[in-house]
């Protein structure tokens, strides 16, 4: 039996988050779970236990930075790794 590895996926575009979640599984390698809702991260990463975060930088609710110092600030969570991600582009 392989064991996957869990990544949770805070974005709240839905659309986003379940085409990155159907490619990540697609590998047969990955467990994925998709957040909208940045104030639910926390108690979604400590119930689903994630090897990896993945979140967005801007959402309407709370930012991916906020998000990623209360996940630093839970003894249970601080170890997971953490990347961002955004849509945003500037010239």
């Amino acid at each position: 039996m392989v064991v996957k590895k869990k990544i949770l996926i805070v974005d709240d575009e839905e659309s986003f988050g379940k085409l990155v979640k159907l490619n990540l599984e697609e590998t047969g390698e990955y467990e994925v779970r998709v957040e909208t809702k940045g104030m639910r991260a926390v108690p979604v990463a400590r119930e689903f236990k994630p090897d990896f975060i993945l979140l967005d930088v801007v959402m309407p609710d709370m930012d991916g930075g906020d998000v990623a110092q209360q996940l630093k600030g839970d003894k249970e969570l601080k170890g997971i790794p953490v990347g961002f991600l955004t849509a945003l582009v500037s010239e």
